[in-house]
């Protein structure tokens, strides 16, 4: 039976991404969630949960209203040393203890990893199961469409590339800027200060 420090009872209409609850007598993490709400009903909340030490994928369907266990686990800062295949190699600052983890602990936070990044690894029997980059991580653009004289009427978006990410940036935003980009939903914040 797996032990861990139970949390509080949460509302399901009150889990984030990235939370973690005990169901069914398993240690799952919210990958995604959806709202469904039909006319003036509430609607049900959709989950797609991750088992943290099998990493199997579970749906999970609560009314707003049910009650879920939020488990806490312990987290512990990082910085990225470098990644390589499917694996990201971390160290401790305050220790400089280096480990070794998978890349899918982050899940879609993974492409923002690289050298520098800090991170917040979950632990549960010493082993990480649940990876998180931080909310904003300054990127340098790389390559960026030209602006089209004439776009001031309206707010605009261009497409840029930040190595492999592409992201959506004001006209201003040329190639070699650094930005800050929001790393849930990969939205540019603001040009990064020089």
């Amino acid at each position: 039976m797996l032990q861990w420090v139970a949390g509080i009872k949460k509302q399901a209409n009150e889990l984030r991404v990235g939370h973690v609850i005990e169901h069914n007598g398993k240690l799952l993490q919210i990958v995604s969630l959806q709202n469904r709400a039909m006319g003036r009903q509430l609607g049900n909340v959709n989950f797609e949960l991750r088992d943290v030490i099998t990493k199997q994928k579970h749906p999970a369907k609560f009314r707003p209203s049910d009650m879920v266990e939020s488990v806490r686990l312990e987290a512990r800062k990082f910085q990225c040393l470098y990644t390589e295949g499917s694996s990201v190699h971390c160290m401790e600052p305050q220790t400089f203890e280096q480990l070794i983890v998978e890349r899918d602990l982050f899940g879609e936070g993974a492409a923002f990893l690289g050298e520098g990044v800090e991170l917040t690894l979950s632990f549960y029997d010493d082993e990480a199961v649940t990876g998180e980059v931080p909310a904003h991580v300054t990127l340098r653009v790389t390559e960026a469409a030209p602006s089209m004289k004439g776009e001031t009427a309206a707010p605009s978006y261009k497409r840029a590339q930040c190595g492999d990410i592409e992201v959506q940036v004001p006209p201003f935003v040329q190639p070699g800027d650094a930005i800050i980009v929001n790393t849930l939903d990969r939205s540019f914040v603001r040009r990064a200060d020089k």
